[in-house]
């Protein structure tokens, strides 16, 4: 019933601030309560109907029905063990890589620390912070905003139980982050409708071709707007196009327009545009739509069946956010108002990485916040996995151009790994960051082959039965 809702309540009078639940949802009341012998505590539950506007007598006729469950542990959390000696960050300078000096340890994400579930995370070079879960080894990266505890990927316990892996041992295998390249849309975890990236050899024309600065659309053509011409391509691109992007190859009319973003002494690089499209109706359809998995998704995804799904372990898993930023820093040839086409498409996470180098894990767009569930994300994921990004190796330890052996995400050997961080999208490539063999931070093509190391997060208060977090003695998890 749309109208009926619920919320609890700390006392009578006063709303728990952001507890609503719709439907069949649950809601967590109370994280790590302890009661002695004769201790009682009270909560108050209100049903209520949510539209004040309609008539409440006449309103939507329910029933509301439900329970509250306690749950009992040893309190020996992993929570709680990582909480353990944390101290906040504000001393920490995230443009220069982890040490001794610079970050060692287990710091509270400062602007969280207030927060229900301050952010906790491990930095530098550390060594108590090994699981086993699934029979898998994992590391510990973080908390996250809903309590959980995110995780990275490291290999097989070895015979007698450790988590000593580097390398390509580290990895659950190599991929391409997406096969295909040539189109902003590839940097997406997930992507909508595909413009295909062209170029032209603008050396030899002769011709005499119109730039707009604009275009109509009517009866299926386009028409461009102030236009500039000229049959000499060196003259066009020493003297700038400025804002005049559009063009049709010849007249000033045509059913297809060529939007130009990038151009050098040569070349001429565009994305085709009909039915009366723009250069924004073409970003947002690629950038702003989850219709297609990347071939990186698909093999993270049939992993997760295989090794968690199917074992019975995703009971334990939290559906958290698994962020992939498409978020632009800088438009320029994309730009219809006048982006210089000698400058290349950039997202965020380069503006955070090379120049403000402040790690942001607040991933804004819900579009680009996967999850299974509506509730906090897209819901456009089947399985509960991901990527780290950025921002999280940033706060590891890691740093664009900068060599890093000694934080734990540092895999030594002669292999790179995925993040879900977009790039940039150069000529006709699309660009990625990935984790260096060297263990720093930097970019390439979607289609080279890199390591895969996926994340997952456990969900609040799981109970470990024993370990110490190091790699010879891990944190071994009660599953």
């Amino acid at each position: 019933y749309t109208n009926l809702k619920w919320r609890e309540l700390t006392n009578p009078t006063t709303v728990k601030v952001g507890s609503t639940i719709n439907g069949m949802e649950k809601s967590t009341l109370v994280n790590e309560l302890t009661l002695e012998s004769g201790d009682s505590v009270v909560y108050y539950i209100a049903v209520y109907i949510k539209n004040l506007d309609v008539d409440q007598l006449n309103s939507d006729k329910g029933e509301f029905e439900g329970m509250v469950t306690f749950e009992t542990g040893s309190g020996n959390t992993l929570n709680s063990k990582i909480r353990e000696g944390a101290t906040l960050d504000t001393n920490i300078d995230f443009s220069e890589i982890s040490s001794d000096t610079n970050g060692k340890g287990v710091y509270i994400r400062s602007g969280t620390e207030n927060d229900d579930n301050p952010i906790y995370y491990y930095r530098g070079d550390v060594d108590n912070n090994n699981l086993i879960f699934a029979d898998t080894c994992w590391k510990i990266v973080r908390t996250t905003e809903t309590g959980g505890t995110k995780l990275i990927y490291n290999g097989i316990p070895s015979t007698n139980g450790t988590c000593d892996n580097t390398g390509e041992n580290s990895q659950i295998g190599t991929s391409a982050f997406n096969t295909n390249y040539n189109s902003p849309a590839y940097v997406g975890y997930m992507y909508g409708t595909v413009y295909t990236s062209n170029s032209k050899d603008m050396s030899s024309v002769t011709d005499t071709y119109y730039y707009g600065n604009d275009v109509t659309y009517s009866n299926g053509k386009y028409t461009l707007v102030d236009t500039i011409s000229s049959s000499n391509w060196s003259s066009i691109y020493d003297g700038g196009l400025n804002n005049n992007h559009y063009t049709c190859m010849g007249g000033t009319t045509c059913s297809t327009v060529y939007y130009m973003y990038y151009t050098n002494s040569s070349y001429m690089y565009y994305i085709e545009l009909t039915g009366g499209k723009k250069v924004e109706d073409a970003l947002s359809d690629m950038l702003d739509n989850n219709t297609n998995s990347s071939t990186i998704k698909d093999n993270i995804d049939g992993w997760y069946k295989t090794n968690i799904e199917d074992k019975g372990y995703s009971n334990y898993i939290e559906d958290t956010v698994w962020c992939n930023d498409r978020s632009i820093y800088q438009l320029n040839g994309w730009n219809p108002d006048g982006g210089s086409t000698k400058e290349h498409l950039y997202f965020s996470a380069q503006e955070r990485v090379y120049n403000t180098y402040k790690p942001d894990l607040s991933c804004s767009s819900e579009i680009d916040r996967f999850t299974v569930s509506e509730l906090n994300g897209n819901g456009n994921l089947k399985y509960s996995i991901g990527l780290l990004t950025t921002d999280e190796v940033m706060l590891a330890g890691g740093k664009g151009g900068v060599i890093n052996s000694n934080y734990y995400l540092y895999t030594n050997g002669d292999y790179w790994w995925w993040v879900s961080s977009p790039y940039g999208f150069y000529n006709n490539f699309a660009r990625k960051f990935f984790v260096h063999s060297l263990g720093y931070l930097t970019d390439n093509y979607v289609y080279l082959i890199n390591g895969v190391r996926p994340s997952i997060s456990l969900k609040p208060y799981t109970e470990i039965s024993e370990g110490t977090g190091t790699v010879d003695d891990p944190y071994i998890t009660l599953t």
